[in-house]
């Protein structure tokens, strides 16, 4: 996967081309907006520690993936909100067994976890060239998480479940957007 996103990373690089003379927009009254992903997702991290110890678990998930909007209030200092979405999906066999521990039936399982954070986020940057702006920046929000399961077991109730154990996020993060024409860029960030 790393491999993948280095290539098209590059790749893109080199269809924009790196343009010095881009005016960086990091000015007055101007509005940012980033798509990303970012890596790792933990929750899949920790399923595919689980599936390590059991070949018979399928994991995939998506994330942490979003979208950012920023209004800059002045030339360095912007107010936005920041949309994050990530998602752990779990399929798997559970075997029925009788008392004398013989298979008596076998059962499809699919699990989900979805967590879904809205911040309002502001950012300070600290350095502007024609081609760069690095930030720093905190947020603040929500934090919901919806868990789901389905299944063939016979009177399974597969209502799904939502709530969180703490219903606020917050983030710290440093990062950096590298411009390649007037309003076209990539963004670098550690969260």
């Amino acid at each position: 996967m790393k491999r993948v996103i280095t290539v098209v990373a590059l790749a893109g690089l080199s269809l924009f081309g790196f343009n010095n003379k881009a005016v960086a927009q990091v000015e007055q009254g101007n509005i940012i907006i980033d798509l990303y992903y970012g890596y790792p997702n933990f929750g899949t991290k920790l399923a595919e520690s689980v599936e390590n110890a059991s070949s018979e678990i399928d994991v995939s998930g998506i994330g942490p993936a979003g979208l950012r909007v920023e209004y800059l209030l002045a030339d360095n200092f912007g107010l936005g909100i920041d949309f994050i979405y990530n998602s752990t999906n779990l399929s798997f066999k559970a075997d029925s067994i009788n008392t004398s521990g013989d298979v008596v039936a076998s059962y499809d399982v699919k699990t989900t976890a979805q967590r879904i954070r809205v911040m309002l986020r502001a950012n300070y940057h600290f350095v502007q060239t024609d081609a760069m702006d690095a930030y720093v920046g905190f947020g603040a929000g929500t934090n919901n998480r919806f868990w789901g399961v389905k299944t063939d077991f016979p009177n399974y109730d597969d209502e799904s479940i939502s709530g969180t154990l703490l219903p606020v996020s917050a983030r710290i993060c440093l990062g950096t957007r590298f411009y390649f024409t007037e309003n076209i860029g990539a963004n670098v960030e550690l969260g």
